[in-house]
């Protein structure tokens, strides 16, 4: 990125951050200590409302939301919490009462969200994708090195059982060295041509909702669209890939140990007939560099179909979304909830590994408990930065329409200057983070 480059090392610098981070405890008014946090929820509805669910044993003191309507669950089961249309105002206003905060706006405001909570010392939970572009990944993995605070994207499935028996199958060897995965979502974008043209009766602020987005077209008052719709056009989010890559392609980064690729390319179909709008269907192909002794890695993304290829013909069954590990010896394809060691030759005699990643005590939990001092988040910012800028780079390269050469070193596609374009925040007035 020309104007703005973060380098590798201050990337990855946030590594042992929350393992060394001091033991939290925080007096009571009457003069007794606690362990609770006092939590700041941004986005209550929706993926907001889970997470608020997973910081409901907290103290709860702040609640943002643009829409008012939307809201009023979270403002029933938390009446003592403060509420505020505009998380800008809310830190202006108590932001010395806050101890952590959880970002769970739409993706474009997430890095503008998350810098305001990190730049005053608040740990950060953040749902994924950790930002929308490149330029803004590493501006919030940054800062929170620099400010040392404990963090986690909000990439659930890490959490999940079946995701670390994958991992222990995977590093044990087990499967020989693997140098091929396919990873594959069947979702395609429902938005097709743009909707009807916003009637009146807009029920919030659209200006706070926007954030750093141009105002090119907005359908404030359209049930879905600001809610869920807005993933499916560029500006707001990125499509299948930028809204399920970080949890599908977080099982291939965790087992193998990927950071940054060195060449993306990316091939797909535009939705018929629509407008500005992400790939109905897309493949990427990832080029990884070799890590120490393991070997480099190529891996696939597609989406749109059931299984690794845009032609539909190659399916696994119970799979229509997958993570297929090629390995020398044995193959393994996994789901959230399942996975099964192939060929049948080679199952017929395989025996998983002991546990060495003990069951999580919950996504959001790893996070609490680590702002106490104990234990750290395992999808903590220095791990989630790699993974998001690695499906952002895909869809980097699907719209320059160009195979990127990356510097992760000096934060630059090195082959194609143009492409840096699409890796940048272009922020409308007022809204800049750097």
């Amino acid at each position: 990125m020309p104007s703005h480059p973060i380098s590798r090392r201050k990337f990855l610098a946030a590594s042992a951050l929350a393992a060394s981070a001091a033991p939290f405890v925080r007096a009571r008014a009457a003069g007794e200590p606690t362990d609770k946090v006092r939590v700041a929820v941004i986005g209550v509805s929706g993926q907001g409302a889970y997470s608020l669910g997973g910081v409901a044993k907290e103290d709860v003191v702040a609640l943002c939301d643009v829409d008012e309507s939307r809201a009023t669950a979270a403002r029933k089961q938390f009446p003592s919490a403060k509420f505020f249309t505009d998380y800008r105002k809310m830190f202006d206003g108590i932001a010395a009462g806050i101890d952590a905060v959880a970002v769970c706006t739409p993706d474009h405001t997430h890095a503008h969200a998350a810098l305001a909570a990190i730049r005053r010392g608040k740990h950060v939970y953040c749902e994924k994708p950790l930002a929308r572009t490149v330029q803004e990944v590493r501006l919030v993995t940054a800062a929170a090195a620099e400010h040392k605070v404990v963090t986690q994207m909000g990439t659930q499935i890490h959490a999940g059982e079946n995701y670390r028996r994958v991992v222990e199958i995977v590093k044990s060897g087990l499967l020989g060295e693997i140098k091929r995965v396919h990873v594959w979502c069947h979702r395609r974008p429902n938005a097709g041509k743009k909707l009807p043209a916003p009637t009146p009766g807009v029920t919030f602020d659209t200006d706070v909702w926007l954030g750093p987005t141009p105002q090119e077209f907005f359908y404030a008052n359209h049930p879905t669209w600001p809610h869920f719709h807005w993933r499916w056009w560029w500006g707001f989010g990125g499509g299948t890939l930028e809204d399920m890559g970080c949890h599908f392609m977080d099982l291939a980064h965790w087992a193998l140990d990927l950071t940054s690729p060195t060449l993306v390319k990316a091939t797909g179909s535009p939705i018929p007939g629509a407008e500005n709008t992400v790939p109905e269907k897309l493949q990427v192909e990832y080029q990884y560099p070799a890590r120490g002794s393991k070997p480099a890695v190529h891996l696939t993304w597609y989406h749109g179909e059931t299984g690794p290829a845009l032609d539909g013909k190659t399916t696994y069954k119970g799979f229509p979304d997958g993570v297929l590990f090629e390995g020398e010896k044995g193959q393994l394809v996994a789901n959230y909830s399942q996975l099964q060691i192939m060929p049948d030759a080679f199952a017929k005699d395989f025996k998983a590994p002991e546990h060495s990643i003990p069951n999580s005590v919950g996504h959001h939990r790893e996070w609490l408990d680590a702002i106490r001092g104990h234990g750290r988040p395992l999808c903590q910012f220095a791990y989630a930065g790699p993974l998001t800028e690695s499906v952002l780079l895909g869809n980097a390269s699907y719209q320059s329409g160009k195979e990127l050469a990356w510097d992760a070193a000096r934060g630059v596609v090195t082959n194609t200057k143009d492409a840096n374009a699409y890796l940048e925040c272009h922020a409308r007035k007022g809204w800049e983070l750097v």
